[in-house]
């Protein structure tokens, strides 16, 4: 939920004039830290899900991950919306006359340090921070032609959480040479001593873009997209196009029925910083090969993506939709034994050319001031959700802690808390995105200048400072109720905290953010608790028909509509077996078991007392139409009914 614009000429002029000011060495120089030991480590991946952007992030040189079960530039993050497949570093030089390229994509690199990750509260530079390295020396199962160049990466990247600053990545490379005996002659030659012709380049196979765990065509995903380079801003990048499959301009992929843009992201990558004391040549800042390729038409080999990076082709716009892979590069280096080189770039997603440019703009903002902590919002207020009754009816109950309240802006050192907010959603956009309900805004002392918020006031959600208090042990706690929740439907709740601005900085107010998988978002599904008895078990809805409230009151593309059956007051020992009339076995369950299970999220809830059955058979096919009969087994009892679907 992005609330605050923040410009990025202040931006600029701020972080630029903050770097000036300090003393010392600047951070990209400190952080050159001595390596850590060791020799080997084990693939390993992590995911950055503190912004807008999530994708993962490896210690083998590729981020996202082609599999899927990782996010792989998801944008926004928790949507489902991918933007990405195989994105990796390649770094190219001479061996005995000939270039070759290690890229990660390839396998071409093995792990040296597992990856370790930072965040506000140890001291990152950013809302969290990784570090690894590897190299190219011996991977474990290179594809391909691969030929040892000796180079070891130390990585670092940097994610950040505010609505200004979190639809980018930065990460951060040095580039050691350690000599190598390529020719294993058992001595280092003096051709081998340095490496020659170095390439760093960066490929992103973005396709723009599909839905997870959704059928949505290649032809609308990988297969209609176009590329494009801005010399300016030193970016390249993919984005949807008009497929000629489709009837009419579907340019973003716009919903058939509301027309809203599924797709209207363009994903790319920003040379940040490129080491000039070791180019070969006269360096002007830039990429020194910007082209994208495209499948069937694209180089595969270790020696042809060598040759692609050196030839230095510039394309800067391209007007035939494939499926692209945006590759630029930068070279040539000569790196002596031991020496290093040090490349920065920003992976980065934005709404349209201007979006993408603006976010690539406030990326190189943050690098250029030495990644000083930016302004930020509030810490975000610690919630629980519990089940309670309120006039009679299911409801629940949000408690949160002050520790919002204490909390300093990294950048200022001031305590500017100025209120909190609490939202509800159960609506989703036609692109999985979802819609938010404000439930209450509380502003603390009319912190909030009154004129810049005017939305707020004189409407019904705004509360009375303080929120009301409840006392739970040795803390007093903030409380709010929503009143008439019945149980098993998924409610999802953000309690956030926000300042008020600083005025003299030309910064408007600063809120947490919300959506799946933020720290500030919980989501929770009431159920009725467990019981000692079989005598009041239930199936609910009974019949079951499809278009009942507990399977989607939503459905959209990313989340669909999904069989969902619920055995409830159950024993927590309880096991249902479900059976035709003829008296063949359908499917076991047991208690606890959920259909919904989210990879980004955690539903929480007492669930020991329910059981979901997702309409699939033991044999993995869909239940059909009928009668059936269930028969629940507990140390309580035993218990028999029956239940109807109805497609």
């Amino acid at each position: 939920m992005k609330k605050t614009i923040v410009f990025i000429s202040f931006l600029s002029v701020f972080l630029a004039a903050a770097a000036w000011a300090q003393d010392g060495p600047k951070p990209r120089e400190r952080m050159l830290s001595k390596a850590a030991t060791g020799t080997a480590a084990d693939p390993k991946g992590f995911s950055h899900k503190v912004g807008a952007l999530w994708t993962q992030v490896t210690n083998y040189g590729f981020y996202g991950d082609r599999n899927y079960e990782q996010p792989n530039f998801e944008w926004p993050g928790g949507s489902g919306n991918l933007y990405g497949w195989l994105q990796s570093i390649w770094i190219g030089g001479i061996a005995d006359t000939i270039g070759y390229m290690s890229a990660g994509e390839s396998n071409h690199f093995r792990p040296l340090d597992s990856i370790t990750v930072k965040r506000a509260a140890e001291g990152s530079l950013s809302a969290e921070d990784t570090y690894t390295r590897y190299t190219d020396i011996d991977p474990a199962s290179p594809s391909g032609v691969h030929v040892n160049l000796g180079v070891e990466i130390t990585e670092r990247t940097y994610a950040w959480d505010q609505s200004y600053n979190d639809d980018f990545i930065i990460c951060d490379y040095w580039i050691k040479y350690v000599p190598y005996d390529r020719n294993k002659n058992g001595q280092i030659d003096d051709a081998e001593k340095k490496l020659t012709g170095v390439y760093v380049g960066f490929r992103m196979d973005a396709d723009v873009s599909g839905f997870l765990g959704s059928s949505t065509p290649t032809t609308l995903w990988d297969t209609d997209d176009l590329a494009g380079y801005d010399s300016t801003n030193k970016l390249t990048y993919v984005y949807d196009a008009d497929s000629p499959v489709v009837a009419g301009d579907d340019t973003g992929n716009p919903d058939p029925v509301t027309g809203i843009l599924r797709s209207p992201g363009y994903a790319g990558a920003r040379l940040l910083y490129a080491d000039s004391a070791h180019f070969v040549g006269n360096y002007t800042g830039k990429p020194t090969m910007a082209t994208p390729s495209y499948r069937n038409s694209e180089p595969l080999t270790s020696q042809a993506q060598y040759e692609w990076v050196a030839k230095g082709t510039i394309t800067t716009g391209i007007s035939v939709i494939r499926d692209y892979r945006a590759i630029f590069g930068v070279g040539p280096y000569t790196i002596n034994g031991g020496d290093s080189i040090h490349i920065v770039i920003a992976w980065v997603i934005g709404p349209g050319l201007q979006g993408i440019i603006k976010n690539s703009q406030i990326a190189q903002s943050m690098f250029d001031g030495n990644y000083l902590r930016a302004p930020s919002s509030p810490d975000v207020p610690t919630l629980t959700i519990t089940p309670t009754t309120s006039a009679g009816t299911p409801s629940l109950s949000l408690r949160w802690r002050k520790n919002a309240e204490s909390s300093r802006d990294p950048l200022t050192g001031a305590q500017d808390f100025a209120g909190y907010g609490v939202y509800r959603t159960s609506r989703q956009d036609a692109g999985g995105n979802s819609i938010w309900d404000t439930l209450a805004i509380y502003v603390k002392n009319n912190a909030v200048d009154q004129a810049k918020d005017s939305l707020w006031y004189g409407r019904p959600f705004l509360k009375n400072w303080p929120p009301a208090t409840v006392v739970q042990g040795t803390d007093t706690l903030y409380e709010w109720i929503d009143e008439g929740t019945p149980n098993g439907l998924i409610y999802t709740y953000a309690v956030t905290a926000f300042d008020a601005g600083d005025p003299t900085l030309g910064i408007g107010r600063l809120e947490n953010q919300i959506g799946r998988g933020r720290l500030s978002t919980k989501v929770f599904m009431p159920n009725a608790p467990a019981t000692n008895s079989v005598s009041n078990i239930r199936v609910v809805p009974n019949p079951f028909m499809g278009s009942s409230i507990y399977n989607n009151p939503n459905p959209v593309d990313t989340n669909p509509w999904v069989g969902r059956l619920r055995f409830i007051n159950l024993p927590p020992d309880a096991k249902i077996s479900i059976f035709t009339l003829a008296g063949d076995l359908v499917q076991t369950i047991n208690s606890g078991d959920v259909v919904y299970q989210s990879r980004d999220v955690k539903i929480s809830g007492d669930f020991t007392g329910v059981a979901e059955w997702d309409l699939t058979t033991k044999n993995n096919q869909e239940a059909v139409s009928g009668l059936y009969i269930y028969v629940v087994e507990s140390s309580a009892g035993t218990h028999t009914g029956k239940f109807v679907i109805m497609r």
